[in-house]
């Protein structure tokens, strides 16, 4: 194994996110006695995706996208609740949603056995993305976890970076792994700071510097472990 310490996302990565966000959004609506199907939850992920664009940008706040999204939701499809009534529920739905992203222990056991120390690094609130991690059952394979609020920064900005790497004891960045479905917070921030950035997922389109690509975990360990 090539390298000695790896970072992943939760949301979109070791997180199957998607599932979560479409079963909370089928639960919004049946709230008005409506059936709704994926289409909707994946309308609300499209929303969701765009905006944080504009929060990595500083265009808004996080506390600003979580209404947001949902003002936006009800325009295409109305709900009896405003946004704001909508938005701490959702939050509170999302936190107790645990659907951890399939081949993600597999590989986490993997990676633990072969002697990498294994971080997640997120720009969620610690105490909720914690949670939802240890309750799939994956913390039991991790060295340590770092959180926005905690570090005192989001990526991709070199503070964040330089917070986890100094915190996880690693000392050579060419051994130092970030994993993520974004391509400029998670892959080009780790790449900029030194690291090396592997992009997981199709979520985002837009071109990246990652050194690896995979669409699946089981495809991640194999680039990783065959390399």
């Amino acid at each position: 194994m090539k390298y000695r310490t790896i970072f992943f996302d939760i949301d979109y990565c070791l997180m199957d996110t998607p599932t979560s966000e479409r079963r909370i959004i089928r639960e919004l609506y049946a709230q008005q006695g409506q059936i709704v199907g994926d289409d909707v939850g994946d309308e609300y992920r499209e929303i969701n995706r765009q905006l944080w664009v504009y929060l990595d940008r500083g265009e808004i706040t996080r506390e600003r996208l979580y209404v947001m999204r949902f003002e936006r939701l009800f325009k295409l499809h109305p709900f009896h609740k405003s946004a704001e009534e909508v938005a701490p529920w959702f939050l509170d739905q999302l936190a107790h949603a645990y659907d951890a992203t399939q081949g993600a222990e597999h590989l986490l056991k993997r990676l633990q056995e072969a002697g990498v120390r294994v971080f997640t690094a997120s720009n969620g609130i610690g105490e909720v993305m914690n949670g939802r991690v240890a309750n799939a059952g994956l913390s039991k394979y991790l060295t340590g976890a770092f959180a926005a609020d905690e570090v005192g920064a989001m990526k991709p900005s070199a503070k964040y970076f330089d917070y986890i790497f100094k915190h996880s004891g690693e000392t050579d960045l060419s051994r130092t792994l970030m994993v993520g479905d974004n391509p400029v917070t998670d892959v080009d921030g780790a790449v900029e700071y030194g690291m090396v950035g592997a992009l997981f997922g199709h979520r985002w389109q837009e071109e990246s510097k990652a050194t690896y690509r995979a669409a699946t975990m089981a495809e991640l360990e194999k680039q990783l472990f065959e390399e």
